[in-house]
């Protein structure tokens, strides 16, 4: 019963931020709505985020950064494998084309680690789990991300009559967009580089990356509250099976490919990877949907469903962990 009661307590709050977030935009609090979304957004992904990503990483030892490569490398082989997974279960049962197999992808294997992560880990991790919410961060925009844009520009181009871009250009492109573009992408990169130099920075620094950085979590939730009020929702039998396979089929791939990285089960880091992969879909999948002008619908309703089905899944994810 302790478990449970731990769980909730975990739970709960987020659950009830992101119902604020709904209210407050169906209640058109803030006017547009879209600009608001957009805003809040880049309010967390390049101000409150990259701070927060920054001092955490900064915080650890050697030994902890030597288990965060071997998280980095088990988070790659799963999300990457679990989006070619969802790209061909939709490109064959759904019929889907190219580019709507590749935003598919996405929502079955985006995790919105880097948006709730921080929520959920420091009430259990402190701000050491930072750390953990880096790798997953990276692995998204440096090689998840480049690979959806790859396979939809590809597609893109295929069906205009511009001439095609060579693959490499694309994937250069959308590497060096993801960094440059994605401040809690370098952040964390430049915080394991001064780590690894051995330097060490004055303590105002961190306590202000802290400072901003608590910020993160409530609005990240708050935001996608609000991304679920503003789309329309589809229960249909395809955005069912691609929420599940995001909030259970991930953690398992997860769970049964970490040892392949040396990650010990039951360790902190392990089981941060764990619950980072046990996240529901990221926001981010309506914003590439809303700019390709299509499946815009199923990406809302499968980040509806797999949001809300966190509810149950991180909850006795957090019991079975013994948190």
């Amino acid at each position: 019963m302790q478990h449970q009661l731990q769980s909730a307590s975990i739970v709960i709050p987020i659950i009830l931020i992101l119902i604020f977030g709904f209210i407050s935009a169906k209640r058109n609090i803030f006017g547009n709505n879209a600009t608001t979304i957009s805003t809040l957004s880049k309010l967390v992904l390049t101000i409150t985020l990259p701070p927060l990503l920054f001092a955490g990483t900064l915080s650890i030892s050697k030994d902890q950064l030597h288990n965060a490569l071997s998280l980095f490398g088990a988070l790659l082989f799963s999300n990457i494998g679990l989006y070619l997974i969802c790209f061909f279960i939709a490109r064959i049962f759904f019929k889907r084309n190219i580019t709507e197999a590749a935003l598919a992808g996405l929502a079955g294997s985006f995790s919105a680690g880097p948006f709730y992560g921080p929520a959920l880990l420091e009430p259990l991790y402190g701000n050491s789990s930072s750390v953990s919410i880096s790798m997953i961060a990276i692995v998204i925009n440096m090689a998840l991300i480049p690979l959806a844009t790859i396979m939809i520009e590809i597609d893109q181009e295929k069906k205009s009559t511009t001439t095609n871009k060579p693959i490499h250009k694309l994937l250069l492109s959308s590497i060096y967009h993801a960094i440059i573009d994605c401040p809690y992408v370098w952040a964390p990169l430049l915080a394991i580089i001064l780590l690894l130099c051995g330097v060490q920075l004055p303590q105002f620094i961190n306590n202000t990356c802290l400072l901003i950085g608590k910020a993160t979590s409530g609005i990240a939730v708050f935001v996608a509250g609000m991304t679920i009020a503003v789309n329309r929702f589809k229960l249909t039998k395809e955005c069912i099976s691609f929420a599940l396979i995001k909030d259970i089929g991930l953690p398992a791939l997860f769970f049964c490919t970490a040892s392949l990285f040396f990650l010990e089960k039951g360790t902190p880091i392990f089981n941060e990877g764990l619950l980072l992969c046990a996240m529901p879909s990221g926001p981010m999948i309506i914003l590439f949907s809303n700019q390709y002008k299509q499946y815009q619908q199923e990406a809302a309703s499968i980040l509806a469903i797999s949001t809300f089905s966190m509810i149950i899944t991180v909850t006795i994810l957090i019991g079975l962990l013994g948190l």
